[in-house]
């Protein structure tokens, strides 16, 4: 690339940092520093691989079409994530695993600092889970967003009985093959859907299943998706158009920097 080049990337860079800085208020986070630092040396060494990266991910649609990044090879997109798998892999833990309120809560870092800000911008009428565990992760929902003053519906299935009792969260026992039976209630649920895909089983008939029921503005999540790709890839096929990526919080630390890999859907 010539410097010409790098010239106007460094300047567009220098745009973008000083009107998210202002945006927050004058204060720059660390990323915003060293992006500063990244001007600096492209202009020095003519190289602007790093400032390439930044403007794809601050300059495109916050909602974009999930097939083409869901069309990639798994070595694609391991290769284009934010951090080096080894690091990734890490982040639920390793000496021991996250917990919450005693209980273990299987989500990354990362996606403990998005979903609250996602609840806090949906304000879901109903929160589903599929794959309760032990019940920490819809206690931990229950409380984020009792922490924005919502008290949603919060519907946590599992084909295991939970031994949790909390008056915010209703845990059922079903198959999440047969969500017809374990969701009979659901034209009566209120709106906006947040739905949690963690159940790993019949993911297919899973989405099938919420595709007939979500409506605009509902968000589907399938999280630990790497596994899931071909599922997902072929739904959105037979389903095109329906269906954003909402790169807001799927790439807010970097491309896929959540354990729902080019999952995050919210329905059009």
């Amino acid at each position: 690339m010539d410097e010409v080049d790098v010239t106007g990337l460094a300047e567009i860079a220098e745009r973008l940092v000083a009107a998210k800085v202002e945006r927050q208020g004058g204060i720059s986070t660390y990323h915003d520093h060293h992006i500063r630092g990244a001007v600096t040396e492209a202009r020095r060494t003519g190289r602007s691989d790093e400032l390439t990266g930044y403007l794809a991910l601050l300059t495109g649609d916050r909602y974009r079409d999930p097939l083409p990044r869901l069309d990639r090879s798994d070595r694609d997109v391991l290769a284009a994530l934010a951090f080096p798998v080894q690091n990734f892999v890490a982040t639920q833990g390793v000496t021991e695993h996250l917990t919450w309120a005693g209980r273990p809560l299987y989500k990354t870092v990362f996606d403990l600092a998005c979903y609250p800000m996602l609840i806090a911008e949906l304000v879901p009428g109903t929160i589903i889970e599929l794959g309760s565990g032990s019940g920490g992760s819809a206690l931990w929902l229950a409380d984020v967003a009792a922490a924005h003053g919502q008290r949603p519906e919060i519907i946590s299935i599992d084909r295991t009985p939970v031994d949790l009792a909390d008056d915010r969260v209703r845990f059922r026992t079903g198959d999440v093959g047969r969500l017809g039976e374990v969701l009979a209630d659901s034209d009566d649920l209120p709106r906006p859907w947040l739905v949690i895909e963690d159940a790993h089983a019949h993911v297919r008939a899973v989405l099938e299943f919420f595709d007939a029921r979500l409506t605009s503005g509902d968000y589907l999540l399938v999280e630990d998706s790497l596994a899931k790709r071909g599922a997902l890839r072929e739904f959105l096929r037979s389903s095109p158009h329906r269906y954003q990526l909402d790169t807001r919080y799927l790439d807010l630390f970097g491309e896929n920097s959540s354990c729902a890999i080019d999952s995050i859907l919210r329905r059009v």
